[in-house]
């Protein structure tokens, strides 16, 4: 993996830069950023209060997006450049098969029913799945990587940690908007936009952005196929109301859609069983790139991997200061669907998955998951005692419904293969072979073109009460 991430596009970049207004920086980097005055307090929300990051008893890297931009840090998955303790890795898959740790924990695993133990929260608002969470960051306020349970704050089984994420608010009072271009090796390309418009001086205003990015597949098998690609984008539009100083009102609706071939894998290892596959009139294995020339050349061996997902998410906020105490109501409502075909890793036509694997029939289900869920958060803030008591009591509903739909279809060197592995039968003839021949009036059956379907639907409601005080 070291490797493959110093592959990463970090050629020189070009950056076009309209700005208008200028916002202030409400977060910066607390562990890595030396060029930033050392005398300003660093302000963070992790403790869903404005505070400095030096008041707070929580372990938090905060994040200031001029960071995010002179790294090269694009996504979530790349965020671990700026912390060390944030990992993000994926298998096959990165809608599905997401995995997030925080200090090396995490939930493991690429069942898209368990729920992650670290948890990413984008403007307040919970995302159900790491895959659902893998957006661009782009048009940026604050990002804050707190370490450990953060249950008691936002309301989640957040036993591992929590990724804070905070976009821009439009401006009520001034025109602004921003431009920023790149460009890097494998024809990666970055586009990120966006403009704030104010409709009501100093009441309303909305703002619009968003991000393309593009890059080829730096993998590439001896079939032809390519993974590891970039191709995707997102559309982000607010509207801010604040009638007085005492009431705001946030909506918040964004689009995405990804489109690409990813994960295959480097084999760094051959199996001392390929000779046995010549007993079965196989020339290989499938695997003719391997060890160290197949990670000098990054070539694998696979065919086609395809991943793409569409989702859509709104969202609102509201806050109210009653004067003695503040209310916070956050709703928020996201559907999510991906779909993913996956070869076997290896250059025989054992099986694939999903609708456009090698060995699918044209009519093959697709492969993927559905997710779409509604969450309700209510806070209750404010102080007591002359400021020596500062309370908060919270409340958090939220309702999901999953359908995970996963396909595989066996192909042409199946049965040769598995035999294969059986010491060329030197162990004798596999007894589930024999089995179905017997069952079969004596006529070994064949696999090639055997599809299995499995659908699993998963309904979870959950609710709890936090307060911190």
């Amino acid at each position: 993996m070291r490797r493959l991430n110093r592959l990463s596009a970090l050629a020189l970049s070009s950056t076009m830069l309209a700005t208008f207004a200028i916002a202030p920086a409400y977060a910066q980097d607390a562990q890595a950023d030396e060029e930033s005055n050392q005398n300003e307090p660093i302000i963070v929300t992790a403790t869903l209060r404005a505070m400095d990051v030096q008041d707070i008893p929580i372990a938090v890297t905060a994040v200031a997006p001029e960071t995010l931009e002179r790294q090269g840090v694009a996504d979530i998955k790349t965020l671990s450049a700026i912390s060390p303790s944030f990992n993000i890795q994926s298998s096959q898959t990165e809608t599905q098969g997401t995995s997030i740790k925080i200090r090396g924990v995490g939930t493991t695993g690429n069942n898209t029913g368990l729920e992650s133990s670290v948890g990413v929260f984008i403007d307040g608002v919970y995302q159900s799945r790491p895959g659902v969470a893998l957006g661009d960051l782009v048009d940026l306020e604050r990002l804050e990587i707190l370490r450990g349970p953060q249950g008691t704050l936002f309301g989640r089984n957040t036993s591992a940690g929590a990724l804070n994420i905070t976009t821009r608010r439009p401006n009520l009072s001034e025109l602004e908007g921003f431009v920023n271009a790149s460009y890097g090796n494998y024809d990666f390309m970055n586009v990120q936009a966006g403009v704030s418009v104010p409709v009501a001086k100093d009441v309303a205003a909305v703002r619009l952005s968003g991000t393309w990015r593009k890059r080829d597949g730096f993998l590439k098998s001896a079939t032809g196929a390519t993974s590891n690609d970039r191709d995707r984008y997102m559309l982000r539009g607010q509207l801010y109301v604040e009638p007085n100083a005492d009431v705001s009102i946030r909506i918040l609706a964004d689009y995405s859609k990804v489109d690409e071939k990813c994960c295959d894998a480097v084999i760094v290892r051959e199996t001392e069983l390929q000779p046995f596959f010549a007993f079965h009139g196989l020339t290989s294995d499938g695997v003719d790139q391997f060890g160290r020339p197949a990670l000098q050349n990054l070539s694998t061996n696979a065919q086609q991997f395809l991943n793409s997902s569409k989702q859509w998410g709104v969202s609102g906020e509201l806050k109210w200061d009653f004067g003695g105490a503040k209310l916070t109501s956050i709703t928020a409502y996201r559907d999510f669907k991906s779909e993913s075909s996956q070869d076997d890793f290896v250059g025989l036509q054992i099986y694939s998955v999903g609708t456009h694997g090698i060995t699918a029939a044209p009519g093959t289900p697709r492969n993927g998951d559905n997710i779409k869920a509604f969450t309700q958060e209510l806070r209750l803030q404010g102080t007591a005692f002359d400021d020596k008591l500062d309370w908060l009591i919270g409340g958090f509903y939220g309702k999901e419904d999953i359908q995970a739909q996963g396909v595989m279809t066996l192909g042409a060197d199946f049965q040769r293969a598995n035999s294969a592995f059986n010491f060329a039968n030197l162990a004798g003839v596999n007894p589930l072979f024999a089995l179905t021949a017997l069952g079969n009036g004596g006529i070994p059956v064949n696999a090639n073109g055997a599809t299995a379907v499995n659908l699993f639907d998963q309904e979870a409601t959950t609710f709890s009460i936090f307060t911190h005080m």
